[in-house]
């Protein structure tokens, strides 16, 4: 089996150190050449940290001239489409962390250079290969849930570390740009894009903190309202993450989204309860679903690994990124 051969630029990200750790993980299918980390404050940090343990740090340009298959462009936020821009403009594959830049012209473009060059731009959306996501969608697909009334997603955290809430000061929409863009993907990638957008992003000030860290979008449908919530500041919160599908045959609540089990931090279990055809009022006739636990990153990695090896094509077009990364700014208002 061909391994892809892969370089990740940059350390920053809050998912760049789980995604080397799953490329070790599947080091059958990957070859990491090496990490590229720019900044000095974080290539430090970056070489304490036992997750890049037997890496080799590496210059952009030596990263070039090993011509790998494809970059991970793990930067923090604000350099990821300018990172993945110059891996595009010397005709690399790119896989980027999520959500991309606050200005939507300049993602719109990136977009667009890697359709000219026919190459994959690849969005690090996890929640797209969640296992109980993949059920709830193919319920919708199939019409086991009847007309989609409404979508209900939450993603909540509790930083206690106030300075973790002001570093989301960065952004115009905060928690709604940080966290809330995996909501928006899982509401539109079930319902389809809104009619209107009804943004109501806050600031809880918990702390003195005036950052937008709590996060809450409405969006108008031809059948009923859905909303995406994401809050920092929730007890408890990390397991409060959910997603809750109504449609007029039935209900699918996956609650919590995803929880840690076992030793390792990438792996995942979700859990959910569905109601199908038959409405009993005040009886529960719900059953409950149980998933087997997996990697949080595993799925998604492969799968870009088809589709930079031309084994399959990208679900997720070009235009669609686009048009969701539009929504995604648009709904940090």
């Amino acid at each position: 089996m061909k391994k892809l051969r892969v370089i990740q630029i940059g350390t920053a990200h809050d998912h760049a150190a789980d995604a080397v750790l799953t490329l070790k993980e599947l080091s059958s299918e990957f070859e990491i050449l090496g990490i590229v980390e720019e900044n000095p404050l974080f290539l430090q940090r970056a070489k304490k940290n036992s997750d890049y343990d037997n890496l080799s740090f590496i210059s952009y340009d030596d990263a070039i001239n090993l011509k790998p298959d494809a970059f991970l462009i793990e930067t923090e936020e604000k350099l990821l489409v300018p990172t993945s821009k110059k891996c595009l403009d010397a005709g690399f594959h790119v896989y980027m962390d999520k959500p991309g830049s606050e200005d939507k012209q300049s993602f719109s473009e990136l977009c667009e250079l890697a359709k000219k060059k026919n190459l994959i731009l690849f969005l690090a959306y996890m929640y797209r290969y969640n296992p109980a996501v993949i059920y709830a969608k193919k319920l919708v697909d199939e019409g086991a849930l009847g007309e989609i009334i409404s979508v209900e997603a939450q993603m909540n955290c509790s930083y206690s570390d106030p300075e973790k809430r002001k570093w989301l000061g960065q952004f115009k929409g905060g928690m709604m740009f940080f966290l809330g863009c995996h909501l928006i993907d899982l509401m539109v990638s079930i319902q389809g894009f809104p009619n209107e957008i009804i943004p109501l992003n806050s600031a809880t000030k918990i702390g003195g903190v005036d950052s937008l860290d709590y996060g809450f979008c409405a969006y108008r449908y031809n059948n009923g309202i859905s909303f995406v919530k994401t809050n920092a500041t929730e007890c408890n919160g990390f397991n409060r993450r959910q997603l809750v599908i109504t449609g007029s045959k039935g209900t699918i609540e996956i609650k919590p989204l995803e929880v840690t089990v076992g030793e390792g931090r990438l792996v995942k279990k979700s859990y959910a309860r569905q109601t199908l055809g038959v409405d009993k009022k005040w009886d529960d006739n719900s059953i409950r679903l149980d998933f087997e636990p997996e990697g949080r990153y595993v799925k998604m990695l492969l799968q870009f690994k088809k589709c930079v090896m031309g084994e399959m094509k990208n679900p997720y077009t070009y235009e669609y990124e686009a048009r969701l990364h539009d929504l995604i700014i648009e709904s940090c208002k």
